[in-house]
């Protein structure tokens, strides 16, 4: 019985490990933002050249959040307007199929960052079911080795169901204090230790 007992332990024990998410950026957290602090909840490494870290507060869960931060890091030499190119044509393209989706961009005096914040929706049923605002903080930095990549901070918050009616109401005076607390936030420092 013992030996049961040990076996199921180390079982469990291993398996919660499992679920901890790797930090490969050097981020464990918990980073603040607006007041709220956020916990490494997710990454991945979809390819060799694109990392995510998602950072949520407590109590949060991914598959259903409320406001979640992302790192996403790009390891690859893309000038800066180029990557923010790339999302301006995503989201035009969202626009085709998603009402709600609209966006603004902003660079900083010295050029080298660049804000896009935007808005988006998924309906389910011909019912709003989704209602996403996003601030996307692009800067390009030094990964090393003579590398530069794209560092991408972002700031997501949600509305479910019956809460979009409310979230849409308020969203105008709330996206100042977003992108105020982004302009105002210090940019993670980024470094691969998951190569």
């Amino acid at each position: 019985m013992k030996k049961y007992l040990l076996i199921l332990t180390v079982f469990l024990f291993s398996f919660t490990f499992l679920n901890d998410p790797v930090d490969r950026l050097g981020v464990k957290g918990p980073l603040t933002f607006n007041k709220t602090n956020f916990n490494l909840a997710w990454t991945d490494k979809p390819n060799s050249s694109y990392y995510i870290q998602e950072y949520l507060p407590s109590g949060e869960k991914v598959e259903k959040f409320n406001e979640m931060l992302t790192i996403h890091l790009f390891n690859t030499d893309i000038s800066l307007k180029d990557a923010v190119q790339q999302k301006i044509k995503e989201l035009n393209d969202r626009k085709k199929t998603d009402p709600t989706c609209n966006f603004m961009v902003n660079e900083s005096p010295d050029g080298k960052e660049i804000m896009v914040d935007f808005l988006i929706g998924e309906s389910k049923d011909d019912k709003m079911s989704i209602a996403e605002f996003n601030v996307y903080r692009y800067k390009q930095v030094d990964l090393g080795e003579k590398k530069k990549g794209i560092l991408v901070y972002a700031y997501s918050k949600r509305a479910y169901d019956d809460g979009i009616t409310s979230f849409y109401k308020n969203i105008n005076d709330s996206r100042t204090d977003f992108l105020n607390a982004m302009i105002g936030s210090e940019m993670p420092t980024v470094q691969i230790i998951d190569k």
